[in-house]
């Protein structure tokens, strides 16, 4: 049928198409009051590559009615559907080099929208893929990325935006609490991916970004007392080396001790979940919340707090 329509004939199925997906959603989208893909505003709060305002649109467009999408990343030769592709192009667009863009104020909302939408269909594949890259395009929204900000953001703008992220913690968590024992089948690195992702949207976004920056290994130090800066500490060789081990004391171990419900500590419930889901990775982590010693002038700090405060 869509080879014999025109254009306009196109854009009107698939604006009401669209419109009838997210009526569906009404409830939750007049409370967190995104940003109406008539405004203007998409073509001032843009992603990497420009507008994301049709790449949004058609995440609510029915995936058989979707236009033949081409790949951003032109490296992935997997095969995928067009629905895939389109949500893997507005996720490049938000995310690209871990870089902030302004079209995240704008996304967010959509997006929490688009996870409300996939648990009604109870898609647990979409649903954590979706929890998953919103973690990620959050954790660049740092001071890190402080250089890549539009100077003036509505208040409107902000309040959709962060209400969207209250919204996105509680779903985030019904998620966790709900497919703890599913999730330990899924793949070691996806799993690993996603629990960064849950790190960012629960707890601390920056540490999030610090790990996907440095592939859970790699890291950046400058001391804020005499300013040494120390880039060659790899966190893989910490079970190895006797120097990384004089310099950083890991923290205690808290295994054991999460009753699964409360996110104030981060350090424990992190520690815990990645444990529960078996992540190869977790012994990792009492390093980076261990006490760095300064090689230079002997100060000493958590290790996270120092990579947070290092300028790379």
């Amino acid at each position: 049928m869509e080879e014999h329509m025109t254009e306009a004939e196109l854009a009107t199925m698939w604006k009401q198409e669209i419109e009838k997906s997210l009526a569906e959603l009404s409830e939750l989208r007049e409370k967190l009051h995104p940003v109406d893909f008539s405004s203007d505003l998409w073509t001032i709060f843009r992603g990497a590559y420009g507008d994301i305002r049709e790449d949004v649109a058609f995440l609510f467009c029915p995936k058989e009615l979707l236009p033949e999408m081409v790949k951003i990343r032109r490296l992935d030769t997997e095969e995928k559907e067009n629905e895939q592709i389109l949500f893997d192009n507005l996720c490049e667009n938000l995310t690209h080099q871990l870089s902030f863009y302004d079209a995240t104020y704008l996304a967010i909302p959509y997006l929490v929208l688009l996870l409300e939408k996939k648990r009604k269909e109870q898609d647990f594949k979409w649903q954590m893929q979706v929890i998953s890259e919103a973690g990620v395009i959050l954790s660049t929204n740092i001071p890190y990325n402080e250089y890549d900000r539009t100077p003036t953001i509505s208040k409107d703008i902000l309040e959709s935006y962060d209400l969207s992220i209250e919204y996105l913690k509680e779903m985030t968590k019904e998620f966790l609490q709900q497919n703890l024992e599913r999730l330990k089948e899924e793949d070691p690195f996806d799993l690993q991916y996603f629990c960064t992702s849950i790190l960012s949207i629960l707890g601390d976004p920056e540490m999030a970004f610090y790990l996907l920056f440095g592939s859970w290994d790699q890291c950046y130090i400058t001391c804020p007392n005499c300013n040494y800066y120390n880039e060659n500490i790899q966190i893989d060789d910490f079970h190895n080396t006797e120097q990384i081990l004089e310099e950083i004391e890991p923290a205690e171990s808290v295994i054991g001790k999460w009753d699964q419900k409360s996110y104030e500590d981060t350090y424990l419930w992190f520690s815990n979940l990645l444990h529960i889901l078996g992540i190869e990775e977790e012994w990792k982590i009492p390093y980076y919340y261990g006490t760095y010693t300064c090689p230079e002038c002997g100060s000493k700090g958590i290790l996270i707090d120092w990579m947070k405060q290092c300028e790379m």
